[in-house]
């Protein structure tokens, strides 16, 4: 099924392979669980995928989307259109101080869809309507073998290592950096820092089937130089020209 999110900058080409990977019926351990637009692909095959984030305001829009999509939808209707940039910046700062879940829920997805960026409390003010088959997504959202898990670590690389059956991981890596260049960075509500050296240790300590996903970096390519690397380029197609590649999908298996 498709996400009722907007990945925008985020948005993935790899979904094809990555399912191509990951066998039918097959349980997939996710982190950190944002937008679900990988995840909710997985689905199809019969696949149980679990989302792991300790952002709680991520795992709250999902939850209440899950508990009652009508209740969601009827909030996005009060607040839209969102067509002027002052109300948007307000809500990029006041959002998660009103009180009713159901509420910040709403705006959680007008945010998405109205920025740049496809943060919620980050990017710049993006006119275009919401479309119409997001709003159906999110009235229809009713998802089947999935579970969101809200974890109580703060640093979703230990809670990754305490899958200790033989179920398949997915790490998103987003943009790779030196560790130290993400020191003392302000980083938005939903957003989940990564550390980088942390993913390449639990890759290579992990004996479950992992799959790393990346936005193309030279330097992946020495890091991991001894494992399964395939490059895409924007279409999802396998690409030998770095000049092209947009994500890289690496495997321990």
């Amino acid at each position: 099924m498709k996400t009722p999110l907007q990945p925008k900058q985020n948005k993935r080409a790899c979904i094809d392979v990555v399912q191509r990977i990951i066998p039918p019926r097959s349980v997939v351990h996710c982190f950190p669980f944002f937008t679900g637009e990988i995840e909710l692909e997985l689905l199809r095959g019969d696949r149980f995928v679990v989302g792991h984030t300790h952002q709680y305001v991520v795992y709250e829009f999902w939850r209440c989307l899950m508990a009652d999509p009508l209740r969601v939808s009827e909030v996005i209707k009060h607040f839209s259109p969102l067509n002027e940039v002052r109300i948007f910046q307000m809500l990029q700062r006041k959002w998660p101080e009103y009180k009713d879940p159901f509420v910040r829920s709403g705006i959680f997805f007008l945010l998405n869809h109205h920025s740049t960026t496809g943060m919620i409390s980050s990017g710049e003010f993006d006119p275009r309507p919401v479309a119409p088959t997001a709003l159906t997504r999110i009235r229809q959202f009713k998802p089947t073998n999935f579970h969101l898990q809200f974890d109580k670590e703060s640093d979703f690389i230990k809670e990754a290592q305490n899958i200790t059956d033989d179920s398949y991981m997915i790490i998103h890596g987003g943009n790779y950096h030196l560790d130290v260049l993400q020191e003392g960075v302000n980083l938005g509500y939903e957003e989940t820092p990564v550390s980088h050296d942390g993913v390449r240790e639990l890759f290579i300590s992990k004996r479950n089937p992992t799959l790393l996903i990346y936005n193309y970096h030279p330097r992946l390519l020495r890091i991991y130089g001894e494992h399964s690397i395939q490059l895409l380029n924007k279409y999802g197609r396998e690409t030998t020209n770095a000049a092209q590649c947009k994500e890289v999908v690496i495997a321990n298996f």
